[in-house]
């Protein structure tokens, strides 16, 4: 029944194809009772409409692009959802273009995005130097751009988690239970989105007089790469699993001859990852150490010790992108100035931070 034209579809439904049109469209100037009635027989019919002719007639595909998710990352399939969710509701469809974190993969994503004619893109971006140029070809192409990352020299709105501030909260609550001795399991990334962590962490050792460690500061290497052994592809790292990440950094951290009584992890992945380190080196969490993470996935809620950590506010980060969005598609993509919100995230509180040792 899909191959029906909408004027045959209207006469069987005894509508004109006006009406019709204003039902498909969701348009405000059809009333309830026929829009249910329209919609009713149209579900009988298994009638689905072409959204390419739509797409020509009213030149909106009601369909957003997200750009530039790492399949690799959880962190970051929760924040699609909730894209997914906001935009569902909006009336809109997403089309998810994934990258694995470089320039040339964003640029990808957005042609690929482009050519199949969506009406906005989203931007999972993680701030690397060089990569606002896509964004910036987007945007001169008339198509509205939302960052979920601040990007230096980007000029698009942007919805984004202070992740500096998180960590930092995230090292003040270890300082409050009475730990002195802290250290930092990170990835060796050049993103803001890495830097910020570390930003965040130290921002709260030095507030509180705490001297910051150089060799506390573990940073993650893909397997295979030399510790210290100069710069590692951003790509390379971008593809890797922050569990194995963090398991590796830990193995490390623990097998030290001095180690800190806890230590702040990039993400839940992360800190999951040193929880399996822990079993093999023989040290107990939190009894020994006290491990926080970020994120607050399922995972660290139900990981052999449930993790204390960051709530980032997913939920909140989709709606405000979708919002943002729609409106930067009625105003015009290059209309007034950019519009940056920053949300925060909170503390949960778990069973893997503790006060240090005796």
């Amino acid at each position: 029944m899909s191959a029906m034209t909408q004027h045959e579809v209207a006469r069987k439904l005894g509508v004109s194809r006006g009406t019709l049109y204003r039902v498909l469209t969701h348009s405000p100037l059809v009333g309830a009772e026929t829009c249910e009635r329209v919609s009713r027989g149209l579900e009988e019919l298994h009638y689905t409409p072409n959204t390419i002719a739509q797409a020509l007639k009213t030149k909106r595909t009601m369909a957003i692009g997200v750009a530039g998710p790492g399949a690799s990352k959880l962190a970051n399939l929760d924040k699609l959802y909730e894209v997914h969710q906001a935009a569902a509701a909006a009336g809109y469809s997403v089309i998810v273009g994934y990258s694995n974190g470089s320039v040339e993969e964003d640029e990808r994503c957005i042609r690929e995005l482009r050519a199949r004619m969506v009406d906005g893109l989203i931007v999972f971006s993680r701030g690397l130097r060089g990569g606002a140029r896509p964004w910036h070809t987007a945007r001169a192409a008339g198509h509205p751009v939302v960052a979920l990352y601040p990007l230096p020299g980007m000029g698009v709105d942007c919805v984004y988690v202070d992740t500096r501030g998180a960590f930092a909260a995230l090292t003040r609550h270890l300082i409050g239970l009475g730990h002195r001795d802290i250290g930092l399991l990170t990835d060796c990334s050049e993103s803001e989105y890495t830097k910020n962590r570390e930003r965040g962490f130290k921002d709260a050792m030095r507030a509180a007089g705490l001297p910051v460690r150089p060799e506390w500061i573990v940073r993650a290497r893909p397997e295979g790469c030399e510790p210290g052994g100069g710069t590692v592809s951003e790509q390379r790292l971008w593809l890797c699993s922050d569990f194995d990440l963090g398991f590796q950094t830990a193995l490390q951290a623990f097998r030290a001859k001095r180690r800190p009584t806890a230590f702040v992890c990039y993400s839940d992945e992360f800190a999951i990852g040193a929880l399996r380190a822990a079993d093999l080196s023989g040290v107990r969490i939190p009894q020994e150490i006290s491990l926080v993470g970020y994120n607050d996935s399922d995972a660290a809620r139900y990981a052999r010790v449930p993790l204390t950590t960051m709530h980032q506010p997913n939920r909140e980060l989709g709606r405000e992108a979708v919002a943002l969005l729609l409106r930067r598609m009625e105003e015009g993509a290059s209309s007034g100035r950019p519009v940056v919100k920053v949300v925060s995230a909170t503390l949960v509180r778990r069973e893997s931070s503790a006060p240090p040792p005796r």
